[in-house]
Order: C-alpha cells, then sequence, then structure tokens
C-alpha cells in the first residue's frame, strides 16, 4: 500500500531539502522555499511521519518549455527515498499532483534514465530544444 500524500508545510524544508539531496538533485532552496509557502507551486510529500517521497511543483514560467505547454505546472523535482523506489511512491506523488494542479497539465524536463517512469506515468514525451520533456494532460489516470 501507498503511503499517503500530503502538502509540505513551510517547516519541513529541511526533510524536502534531503529527500533531493539524497537523489543528487540540483535544487535550488530558495525556490524550493517559495514553493513550501504555495507563492510559486506547491511541494507535496509521501509519508506520515518521516517523507518518503517529494515533488516540488512551479506555477511560474519556465525558460525554454515548448510554447504550446506554457500553462502547464512544471514538476522542478520529484525523489523517492533509496529504501522505497520501485513501490509505487513516486507514482503516487504524480497522481497527487496531478489532482492539485488540474485542470492545468503536469511537464517535467529529466534526464533519458527515467524516461520509462515518465511514460509509465501517463506523459507524452518530446524532445525540444535538445532537452527531454513530458507532459501530462489533465484527466490521464
Amino acid at each position: 500500500m501507498n503511503p499517503p500524500v500530503r502538502q509540505a508545510a513551510a517547516d519541513e524544508l529541511v526533510d524536502v531539502m534531503r529527500l533531493f539531496d539524497g537523489a543528487l538533485l540540483e535544487t535550488d532552496s530558495d525556490r524550493i522555499r517559495r514553493q513550501l509557502t504555495a507563492r510559486s507551486g506547491c511541494i507535496l510529500l509521501a509519508g506520515e511521519r518521516r517523507p518518503l517521497g517529494a515533488i516540488a511543483l512551479w506555477t511560474g514560467a519556465v525558460d525554454d518549455r515548448p510554447t504550446e505547454w506554457a500553462d502547464a505546472v512544471h514538476i522542478t523535482a520529484i525523489a523517492v527515498a533509496t529504501q522505497r523506489r520501485d513501490q509505487g511512491v513516486g507514482r503516487s506523488l504524480i497522481e497527487a499532483a496531478a489532482d492539485w494542479a488540474a485542470p492545468r497539465p503536469l511537464s517535467a524536463t529529466f534526464a533519458e534514465r527515467v524516461d520509462d517512469f515518465y511514460t509509465a506515468c501517463g506523459f507524452e514525451i518530446k524532445t525540444h530544444d535538445g532537452r527531454l520533456w513530458a507532459i501530462r494532460r489533465a484527466g490521464v489516470d
């Protein structure tokens, strides 16, 4: 059974950054702080007591995004604790993010090694300006 997903509180910055740093993601702590305070998006956490995964959502402009996806809520980072990978936690975070963003779609740019994950979560993949981009339209299950 997958853990519940909830919106992170402003005082959970350290937990969120620990997850992203543990996944070796390049994240901007100032942007993450803004997302935690809901000024420019949100952070969703999987897990009740100790976060097992996190997804950061950005509602502002994204440079170089395909123009036809300009209205999408952008995933700036997603990470799952090593011991909980391949157990559906990431998919649960995507589903909760899609619900939070609706009716807007979700977009992401990502490394090729996670292409299968985004495809399995219902994203359309395309190459734009030499980078991989994905979009998940509202209403995809």
